[in-house]
């Protein structure tokens, strides 16, 4: 199966922050890391995957990208179905929502996936 990466009218990358390091879930000492292309196919594949195996829908999303003490490549992606003005420059934080609105860690050196959040229903 060859792999296509997502239009970029769906998703976005945005910077780290060591300030919102509660909204993304990685660990401390986290260093703010690049998206080639081969990482952003690596990106939709396990996302794809973790969205099937959850029974999610793979929506609108923003990136950010790390790099752990270990030494991994880490993406944090928030999947949203309704993007607000703004969800280019900066994150977009909903509370409520149900499965429309997940957020996850993709490690892509590792290929796997943790930290599913799936936002509850109001």
């Amino acid at each position: 199966m060859k792999l296509r990466a997502a239009p970029a009218s769906d998703f976005v990358v945005l910077p780290y922050y060591a300030s919102d390091g509660d909204i993304y879930g990685f660990e401390k000492d986290v260093k703010q890391a690049t998206l080639n292309q081969a990482d952003l196919n690596k990106v939709k594949l396990f996302l794809t995957r973790a969205a099937e195996e959850n029974k999610l829908k793979v929506y609108k999303r923003q990136y950010v990208c790390v790099i752990d003490q270990h030494g991994n490549k880490l993406v944090w992606v928030n999947c949203f179905c309704y993007a607000h003005d703004g969800w280019r420059s900066s994150i977009q934080l909903v509370m409520d929502g149900g499965d429309c609105y997940y957020s996850l860690v993709i490690n892509l050196t590792t290929g796997k996936y943790d930290n599913l959040m799936v936002n509850g229903e109001a």
